[in-house]
């Protein structure tokens, strides 16, 4: 009976020991899975151009020279008079990235606003998807809401755009934010309810992969940051952290809380 006994036992243990085993290699392969698309996604994403203390980026070539001379005295203008910083990029295609994620890289990249204030302004333009983002500074969400950066991206820059007028829908929309942070923008219509929240599960655990990857970057110091859950991924992602002259005309250190809207036309 004692063998009897001593024998369920060992096979009892040896059940429980494969159990073990067995959650132990399916938890790696998970994490070796969600390790591959981490690096994947961060390898097929648009590069951010450096800011150089310009504020009209059109990377999309799709503006006359004239038409950026003037946005950028507009918004020199503004920054001059309110210390607002208000920045433009206009790039040629999205290539998969979510306008959204691409909105948070280049908030953390330009850091507009200053770190005091952070009334920053980042006007998004992906010209092949036909989509924009007013991506909004934490301090001026109380201003230029999502309600009224959606009305600006559909009342004020949609129309024109559907023309292939661009000069005029990037003015427009310029000078509406403008308005909006001083309280004299109205514009016409409802507007429609914003797409911040309507983002699907796995595009949300990729925005907020980027942000902990940018931060471990930014605490990391150059060339040797690695992200906080490296161990656990078995490596970390290398890489210089980016920088920002305080003393140049651009980048203060103002934080960004995923205020605005993304509309397309």
């Amino acid at each position: 009976m004692n063998c009897a006994m001593t024998s369920e036992s060992n096979s009892r243990n040896k059940f429980y020991s494969t159990s073990v085993i067995s959650m132990r290699l399916s938890f790696l392969y998970s994490l070796i899975a969600l390790s591959l698309l981490v690096t994947s996604f961060t390898f097929a994403q648009i590069k951010v151009p450096p800011h150089e203390g310009r504020w009209v980026h059109d990377e999309a070539h799709v503006l006359s020279p004239s038409a950026v001379a003037q946005l950028e005295q507009i918004l020199k203008a503004e920054r001059d008079s309110t210390s607002n910083q208000i920045a433009i990029l206009i790039v040629p295609s999205l290539e998969g990235e979510d306008i959204e994620g691409l909105g948070i890289r280049v908030a953390e990249e330009w850091k507009a606003g200053s770190k005091e204030n952070d009334n920053g302004v980042i006007f998004i333009i992906a010209i092949q998807e036909r989509k924009m983002r007013i991506e909004v500074g934490q301090g001026l969400e109380g201003v230029l809401t999502d309600a009224l950066s959606s009305r600006i991206n559909r009342n004020e820059v949609a129309p024109y755009f559907r023309q292939g007028n661009y000069d005029a829908g990037v003015t427009a929309g310029t000078m509406a934010i403008i308005q909006a942070i001083k309280g004299t923008y109205k514009g016409d219509g409802p507007a429609r309810r914003s797409k911040r929240g309507g983002k699907s599960p796995l595009t949300t655990i990729i925005i907020i992969i980027i942000i902990i990857v940018i931060m471990s970057r930014r605490k990391g110091g150059g060339g040797g940051g690695y992200w906080a859950a490296g161990p656990l991924l078995g490596g970390g992602f290398g890489g210089s952290s980016s920088s920002w002259d305080s003393g140049s005309d651009y980048g203060g250190g103002g934080s960004f809380g995923g205020g605005g809207s993304s509309d397309s036309w």
